[in-house]
């Protein structure tokens, strides 16, 4: 991190590099937002029925909500940075203040591709199918703005996001786009 680390209200420390680009103004972060509702809508398809919003939390609030929502978290949950919540009528993705841009995009599409499984595929419960559609879904949205690295980077990643991301790229290789989207529709 260095010394020249930014010390955050909510005791995390970011590297002054990703300080650079890191979004903490919820209007910074609302066009943001709307950048990827686009992309993810118009090349992707995957409309929601009924809208979500979105929120800028700190770590301890986004923690609360994650053992709320999901008890049965898996893995560490220190790397919480955004979470997709539906209670009732109202659905609201929380994101993690202080994200380096490009990591609040891929997160934004992540968690929109959550909503929209919630709307679509209300029956999935495979682990590997839901995070890796997900997965998918944001890395899609990374290479149709541009950021290609960052996308490369998601490829590599071990575990269950990793591995479910490669696996939805395969099917895409043999069955496009729209094949990802069905298998999708079709899992439990």
């Amino acid at each position: 991190m260095g010394d020249r680390h930014v010390a955050l209200p909510d005791g995390r420390r970011i590297c002054a590099r990703c300080h650079q680009t890191a979004v903490y103004d919820s209007a910074r972060a609302r066009t943001l937002f709307e950048q990827v509702a686009h992309v993810v809508t118009d090349q992707l398809g995957l409309e929601l029925n009924v809208g979500t919003d979105f929120t800028l939390v700190d770590r301890q609030h986004l923690l609360r909500l994650a053992e709320t929502v999901h008890p049965d978290l898996r893995g560490d949950p220190d790397k919480v940075i955004g979470l997709f919540v539906r209670k009732g009528p109202e659905r609201v993705m929380y994101l993690l203040s202080g994200l380096p841009q490009v990591l609040l995009i891929q997160t934004v599409a992540h968690e929109w591709a959550h909503a929209w499984q919630g709307e679509n595929c209300p029956l999935l419960r495979t682990p590997l199918v839901c995070e890796g559609f997900a997965e998918w879904v944001a890395y899609k949205t990374l290479q149709a703005l541009g950021a290609v690295k960052q996308a490369a980077l998601m490829k590599q990643r071990d575990g269950l996001y990793g591995e479910g991301l490669r696996q939805m790229l395969d099917r895409e290789q043999h069955d496009g786009v729209p094949g990802v989207i069905a298998f999708c529709r079709r899992a439990e």
